[in-house]
Order: structure tokens, then C-alpha cells, then sequence
């Protein structure tokens, strides 16, 4: 009589229990109960080959209603992770085209059984113009203030300095920069570096490359220091009397700034456009003009409204210093 292969009996109880497991998850599958889904508002996407062309925005209508068979349970679980219809273009051949909408482009996501039976509406319009591609200045934006107690000490730098936007002519040719999202300055706690992304809101749809970039933020300490200033006025008019004819300015900024920054620039002045016309005896509440603070450090005067009188006569009153 013939002998059994060893290997057919080595762990027999185990690979019956195997054999048995499958029986019984094949048998669980095909009993499983079908079901019949709508889904609606799901997206269509143009996907364009035609590297001359890009669409100008979404498809018409932009969402379409699936009717979807299979299994309950692998249903249950495209609905869970969505999907959508993606329309392959490859050549433009007009720039208004309308195409059917065929079933196989539905992502369905290897879900076994589950089958498109409808698709409303089966068609959908697309409308292309010619691909432009540029290279664009990146934009930073910040929002809220930084800690009380910290100050920049030097501009906000951002690398990449630019991205190449491809896109619809008419949206990115007129483009002299792109933004990015916000930098809550009220995050900040040191000098540090922080990774922002691109804003595309308005792109209508383009691509851009890359669709992020790094922010250099350097802080220190904030410094205060209080001056007093001169009030000046237009020496080459008439005869100006300046109420108060000093002011004490307080400056804040980085301690580097504050200590390097050479305060013989500072100016307080009155401007000339508005004492323009002044009558004599006439006087005028005017807001003081500071020149000479350098970038990133504030400059508050002690009071922003002064009084200025013209004298009653040439050369007759008191004249604000100049």
C-alpha cells in the first residue's frame, strides 16, 4: 500500500483548521447581503495631459450622482473614505468640450463586487484655455504681535524667494505675487524657523511648485528708550509758534537695533502741507511727522497733536525751534 507524503501530514490539525477558515469566509462573502447606494455631490476632476492646455476651472455641473451596487459592507466603506470621477483628457481639442462621463473613470478604490450602475448626468462641459508656467515672488503675511517682551530684530526671510505657478493665462499672467498663510506672530517664543503654506485661494485651480516654504523669524529682547525731541517747523515760511516746542519720543525694538541705530537722524517735525494757508493769529491743531526711524523699531511721541499759531506779524511772537 502506498505511504503518505510526510508533508501532506506534518501539522494536519492546523492546515484543516486553515482549510476550514476559508471555506467559511468564502461562503461569508457570498452570502453577504447586496445593497444599492446613491451617491450624490460627488466631485469631478479633469485630469489634463494636453500639457499646452488647463482647464479654467471646475467641470459643469461640478458634482455628479453616482447609483452604486455591491456588497453592503464595502459600500459602507467608500461612503466612509468618499470618492470621486476622474475625467481623463488627453489632447484639447476646443476650448468648450462636452464629455460622457463613463463609468470605469468612477474611483472606486479596489472595492471588491462593488459595481456603478448610473451616473447623472452622463455628461459634463469643460472649458480649457492655453497653460501658462512662472516663476512668481512669494509674499510673507503675519497676523497678531508678537510677546511683550520680544521685538524683531531683523525683516522676516522666506526660501524659497519663489514658486512656478502653471496655470489658466488669464489668472496667472496678471500675477506679481503669491501669498502665503498667515505667520501668528503670537506663536512665537524664539528665533526660529517656521514651514508656511502657499495661499492658492483665487488661483482657480493651478498648480503650484512648491506649495510651501520655510520663514526665518530672529527676535531678541525688546529694548525702550525715551528722548527728548525738538519739535521743528518750516524755518522758510512765516513765523511758526509750535505748542509743546518738545516732545518726548519712546522708541522700542530689538536691543540691537535700539543701541546701533544713530539718533542724530531722529526729526520731529511739523509738516509743511498742514500749516499750509495759516493766517496770521491763526491757529491749527497739526499731527507731528517722525522721520529717521529705522525699519523695525516704533516710535511713539509722548503726544501726536501739537498747536501751531502763525504770528500775528513778521518775525513778531515766539518761533517754534528749527
Amino acid at each position: 500500500m502506498a505511504r503518505v507524503p510526510t508533508s501532506l501530514v506534518r501539522n494536519w490539525q492546523l492546515k484543516l483548521s486553515a482549510l476550514g477558515l476559508s471555506i467559511f469566509l468564502w461562503a461569508l462573502v457570498q452570502t453577504e447581503p447586496l445593497s444599492q447606494e446613491t451617491f450624490s455631490a460627488v466631485p469631478v476632476i479633469a485630469e489634463v495631459a494636453d500639457t499646452l492646455w488647463t482647464t479654467t476651472g471646475a467641470p459643469t455641473p461640478p458634482t455628479v450622482e453616482l447609483r452604486l451596487g455591491g456588497p453592503a459592507r464595502e459600500i459602507i466603506r467608500l461612503a466612509r473614505e468618499g470618492t470621486s470621477v476622474r475625467v481623463p483628457i488627453a489632447a484639447v481639442g476646443s476650448r468648450d468640450t462636452v464629455v460622457a462621463v463613463q463609468r470605469d473613470w468612477v474611483q472606486l478604490g479596489q472595492r471588491a463586487g462593488v459595481t456603478v450602475e448610473s451616473v447623472s448626468p452622463a455628461t459634463v462641459r469643460i472649458s480649457f484655455e492655453p497653460a501658462v508656467t512662472r516663476s512668481i515672488p512669494l509674499a510673507i503675511r503675519a497676523r497678531g504681535e508678537l510677546p511683550s517682551d520680544l521685538a524683531l530684530s531683523s525683516p522676516l526671510q522666506v526660501n524659497p524667494l519663489e514658486v512656478s505657478i502653471r496655470g489658466p493665462e488669464s489668472r496667472v499672467v496678471g500675477l506679481d505675487s503669491v501669498p502665503l498663510l498667515p505667520l501668528d506672530l503670537a506663536t512665537v517664543r524664539e528665533s526660529d524657523i517656521f514651514t508656511l503654506q502657499v495661499d492658492t485661494t483665487g488661483l482657480g485651480g493651478a498648480s503650484v511648485t512648491p506649495a510651501e516654504a520655510m520663514v526665518g523669524v530672529r527676535v531678541e529682547p525688546i529694548l525702550v528708550r525715551d528722548l527728548e525731541q525738538v519739535v521743528h517747523a518750516d524755518a522758510r515760511g512765516p513765523a511758526l509758534i509750535v505748542e509743546p516746542a518738545s516732545i518726548r519720543l519712546r522708541l522700542s525694538g530689538a536691543r540691537t537695533l535700539l543701541i546701533a541705530m544713530d539718533t542724530s537722524l531722529l526729526r520731529v517735525s511739523v509738516p509743511p502741507a498742514a500749516v499750509a494757508g495759516l493766517a496770521p493769529g491763526e491757529e491749527r491743531l497739526v499731527r507731528l511727522q517722525v522721520d529717521g526711524v529705522p525699519a523695525l523699531v516704533t516710535a511713539r511721541p509722548s503726544t501726536e497733536v501739537v498747536t501751531v499759531r502763525r504770528a500775528d506779524a513778521p518775525g513778531g511772537g515766539a518761533q517754534g525751534p528749527s
